[in-house]
């Protein structure tokens, strides 16, 4: 029965870790965003492959509106953990409104000093 919830805790810290980026990145809160990131984080988007300070100048350029998550799924292993999701958003990037549908994401968190940082990002979602 404890693992049953470990998992459930694991999977609402993992949540928790999304819902607060997102907020950040709502609320411009670009240093805060930034702790969140190992140094050495890789982002993928269907626009290809970006290092952590790529990263950040594409999401200062973002505009994101309003936001819903559904179907989170946590694999943990080791000091790591896996997060796929779909999300919804009104969002727009270099002027071009993006696809309000619900696309999949896929995070890689991994636990340094005590605190969960994102080492891996795909962002799938697809241009409108």
């Amino acid at each position: 029965m404890a693992d049953m919830s470990d998992q459930k805790s694991i999977e609402i810290e993992a949540e928790e870790l999304e819902r607060l980026s997102v907020k950040l990145i709502q609320d411009k809160n670009w240093e805060a965003l930034e702790k969140m990131l190992a140094p050495g984080c890789q982002f993928v988007s269907s626009q290809g492959a970006c290092d952590k300070e790529s990263a950040m100048r594409l999401m200062k350029e973002m505009h994101l509106g309003p936001v819903k998550f559904k179907d989170f799924k946590v694999t943990e292993a080791q000091d790591n953990l896996i997060v796929s999701f779909w999300i919804a958003a009104l969002e727009y990037r270099d002027g071009t409104e993006l696809s309000p549908e619900y696309s999949p994401r896929l995070s890689v968190w991994q636990k340094i000093n005590g605190q969960w940082l994102c080492i891996a990002y795909a962002d799938l979602i697809a241009s409108k």
